[in-house]
């Protein structure tokens, strides 16, 4: 019988959400704030939902800002 290390779930989702942080193609805001929620044991799907909807739009608040910058020219 073998003695194989195998991974909890937290430790899989863990390790995860930390292989994520260098993804350049997804948004940083998001998995902050999703690593933030599983390192403080706090990943719930109502939380969860509610991040995603802040980062959102904060992000879409940030596009408003900037494309009314350009407009300022």
């Amino acid at each position: 019988m073998t003695t194989e290390n195998v991974k909890t779930a937290t430790e899989v989702i863990t390790e995860f959400l930390d292989t994520q942080v260098n993804d350049e193609s997804l948004d940083a805001d998001t998995v902050a704030a999703v690593s933030k929620l599983r390192k403080e044991d706090d990943l719930s799907k109502v939380k969860l939902l509610r991040k995603l909807e802040e980062a959102r739009k904060a992000a879409l608040k940030a596009d408003v800002a900037g494309a009314a910058e350009e407009g300022d020219d």
